[in-house]
């Protein structure tokens, strides 16, 4: 029995020996820095790299556990920022889950009280309100973004809204 043994791992081990070393270094993972992140911006108004994506600047800092998901965080190199994934959105620092936030988003544009919809999701009308200011500051944003120098007639666009009003 010791020596069906002995041969099973000497042959393990003259198999380990005839891999290539870089082979296994590649499946057990390398240190040191990891890859930067190239499509991510530092949000810091007064940084010099300020939504510059590509540049180097900014290095993974870990994880961290928010509403129950992965949530990876960065740092800038050049002016030290912290910042994570939800940074700048609708949904950073809020307690609640994405899909209870977006419920009562829906039953507001289905016309339903805020009242109503505290009472049915259990929470109170001040939460729900403040959730409709949070995403109303989330769109006038975008419009300020997306509507900038559009070269559209006074005319189209009364009866863009005219359409809008229908609907």
């Amino acid at each position: 029995m010791t020596n069906e043994i002995y041969s099973f791992l000497s042959s393990i081990f003259i198999e380990l020996i005839l891999y290539n070393i870089n082979d296994i270094i590649s499946f057990m993972g390398k240190r040191g820095p990891k890859p930067q992140f190239t499509d991510v911006a530092c949000p810091n108004h007064s940084c010099k790299y300020y939504g510059l994506t590509g540049e180097g600047n900014i290095v993974g800092n870990g994880t961290s556990v928010s509403r129950g998901e992965k949530v990876r965080k960065y740092i800038c190199r050049h002016c030290g920022t912290v910042f994570n994934d939800h940074t700048g959105t609708f949904y950073y620092d809020l307690r609640k889950e994405e899909s209870v936030i977006d419920l009562a988003l829906k039953m507001a544009l289905k016309g339903m009280s805020e009242e109503a919809i505290a009472d049915v999701l259990g929470i109170t009308p001040p939460t729900v309100r403040r959730w409709l200011d949070r995403a109303a500051e989330s769109c006038d944003k975008v419009n300020e973004n997306l509507m900038k120098d559009l070269d559209v007639p006074k005319i189209e666009m009364d009866e863009i809204w005219v359409i809008i009003k229908k609907k």
